[in-house]
């Protein structure tokens, strides 16, 4: 099976730092890439320290998460009850 790439975007006070600990975890466990993307920086989550970097630095309304594996539409659909006010696109 091919990997995927899914997305989600996300409003900004839906990126507590308790969600995307989640989200990373989730990602980490199932051995899928992680990708923030906001206007004006695409980062590739290698680590918990550069999420958080991201999240404090970034004063955007809204961004959008990629997930990209094998497996990336399901584990979109188990981000979407992390982070429950995200809307998928």
């Amino acid at each position: 099976m091919m990997n995927q790439a899914e997305s989600i975007k996300l409003r900004a006070q839906s990126m507590t730092l308790k969600n995307l600990i989640e989200l990373y975890r989730l990602c980490r466990s199932a051995r899928h890439q992680l990708y923030i993307c906001s206007r004006k920086t695409m980062c590739k989550i290698k680590d918990l320290i550069e999420l958080e970097m991201f999240r404090m630095a970034n004063r955007e309304n809204e961004c959008l998460i990629v997930i990209e594996g094998k497996m990336a539409q399901e584990l979109v659909r188990k981000a979407q009850s992390i982070l429950s006010d995200a809307q998928v696109q």
